[in-house]
């Protein structure tokens, strides 16, 4: 866990630098597509992985942050691919409908925020006596044998990497 003066020595960017940071990201995105299309899922990934990263890290890093980013990143997944089908071609998609997708798909990403926010309610709400179960199976499970492998998976190649937790030493 990071101690409170780690937090505080950090920046807060604001909204403005961060919005103006996500479309730079995009745009650089754009640019590896357009001049290098075999490069783009390697830099789509980086920029998918920073993502979670960042969500992971504003979660907490447990149980609860990885069902948040499972989800959101699936209700994300199915409104874009909805949204892609529902136009009635690849070239009207992205001439006509690209500016009203990029708003329709905003308010939804609030939307899927707040669903996301959610999740637990959603895995007792399919089956309540088999969700309660599998939330306590991974209550348990989570912290022992999964939360560690993808904390590596997501931290082991950044310098953002969060501190060590300092282990129990007997005084």
């Amino acid at each position: 866990m990071q101690s409170d003066t780690s937090k505080a020595e950090r920046k807060k960017e604001s909204f403005l630098e961060g919005m103006t940071k996500r479309l730079r990201e995009a745009a650089a995105l754009g640019h590896v597509l357009a001049t290098e299309p075999r490069a783009f899922p390697g830099a789509l990934w980086r920029v998918l992985k920073r993502f979670v990263r960042t969500v992971w890290n504003a979660r907490g890093g447990g149980l609860y942050a990885c069902g948040f980013v499972v989800t959101f990143l699936w209700l994300e997944a199915t409104t874009f691919v909805g949204e892609l089908v529902s136009s009635g071609s690849l070239a009207s998609f992205f001439s006509e409908q690209l500016i009203e997708f990029v708003f329709r798909f905003t308010v939804q990403s609030l939307t899927n925020t707040v669903s996301a926010f959610l999740w637990p309610v959603w895995v007792i709400q399919m089956s309540p006596v088999w969700g309660l179960a599998a939330l306590g199976a991974l209550y348990i499970v989570f912290p022992r044998y999964i939360k560690d492998p993808i904390t590596h998976w997501l931290f082991h190649d950044d310098e953002e990497a969060p501190p060590e937790e300092p282990e129990n030493e007997a005084r």
